[in-house]
This record gives structure tokens, sequence and C-alpha cells, in this order.
């Protein structure tokens, strides 16, 4: 019987993991089209020290089990973590034959300007339901977004998130519930319309 390869602290390492030269852990594995990728972490489970001078996020045994799982569950974890917002918007609008060429002009304006170059440079499957409402607080307090202006964003990127949770891109839609949120924090109620007087 072949000895169990261990790190560099006597612990087994599964036959997909390894540790490199320079201590960083890798994991391989395959996606489902078979084609081979490899994952990196200064550390090997939570409890562990990241070397000094170095960054780390996420133990690399804790990227195993989320890989295993949304690859189990048919979930392209490898085109979700490359893609920008950006690109999942420009092929969403693109589909969107039904759209008023007026609304359409306006969505992707309304995007340029507020979303492009800030939510939408970050990968898909990085954006977090806190990213989101962070984003939407960004554009009510620096930017001085009203309800309406706020709808039409949101209006906007819920659908993208839906598409790319419908395609098995993300697992969940990081946009669902922050404008709920945000409207009770804020206290966004619409006034209510009342009927207007003869006199009036």
């Amino acid at each position: 019987m072949s000895e169990k390869r261990r790190d560099s602290k006597g612990r087994i390492l599964l036959s997909c993991e390894r540790q490199r030269g320079d201590g960083m852990y890798e994991f391989r594995y395959f996606d489902r089209q078979g084609n081979k990728h490899s994952v990196y972490s200064w550390k090997l489970v939570a409890t562990d020290k990241v070397p000094p001078g170095k960054r780390c996020k996420e133990p690399l045994r804790d990227i195993e089990r989320r890989i295993m799982r949304d690859l189990e569950d048919g979930i392209d974890t490898i085109e979700a973590y490359r893609t920008t917002l950006n690109h999942f918007f420009d092929d969403y609008i693109e589909t969107k034959y039904e759209l008023k060429q007026s609304t359409r002009t306006n969505y992707k304006y309304m995007y340029k300007k507020y979303v492009r170059d800030d939510l939408g440079t970050k990968k898909i499957a990085n954006i977090k339901y806190s990213d989101v409402k962070k984003f939407y607080i960004h554009l009510i307090k620096d930017v001085g977004f009203k309800p309406n202006s706020l709808e039409i964003i949101h209006t906007i990127l819920h659908p993208v998130f839906t598409t790319a949770v419908r395609d098995g891109k993300i697992r969940v839609n990081p946009s669902d519930g922050v404008m709920a949120e945000i409207k009770r924090s804020h206290d966004w109620t619409k006034p209510k319309r009342h009927a207007l007087t003869i006199p009036q």
C-alpha cells in the first residue's frame, strides 16, 4: 500500500489536493465537460494561519465543498467566476426584443451611467446580497437617487441575475429582497392618491 501524502504539518491530503513547494495548497478537479481546473489557497482549513505578506480569503477545503456542490447541482462555477455582470447584462439586453425601443435605450443609458463602471465590473459569482445593497445605498447617498430612479436600476439588474440563475451560472439571485429592505429602511412609501374635489 502506498504511503498517504501529507502536507508540511503532517496532515493527510486528499487525492485531488497537493501542497506546492511554496506552501500554497491546490485543489484539482474536472468540470462537467471534462476540462481540468485548479484552485489555490494559502490555508487548507479555516484555522490555518496565512503566511506573512500573503492574502487569503477562503480555505481550500471550503472552496472544494462549494465547487463539488455546484458541480452536483449543475451550476457552471467556472464561467460565473470568470464573467462580469457587464457581460451578462449585454447578453440579456440583446434578447429583450419585447422592450419598446425607448425603454431599451433608457435601460442601456442607466446601466452605462451608473452600473457599468461600478458593480458591473465584478464577476457575477462574486456578487452577494450585501454588494447589491451597498451599491443601492451608494446610489441613494452619494448620487442622490430617488425611489423611481432606483426602481429602474433594480428593474434592470434583477432579471439579469435571474437569467444567470436559470442558466445555471449562479445559485441564487443576489438582488432578491434588496429593494424591499431599502424601502423599509428609508421609509420609501409612495404617497396615496386622492381624488380631487370639484373646487380643486
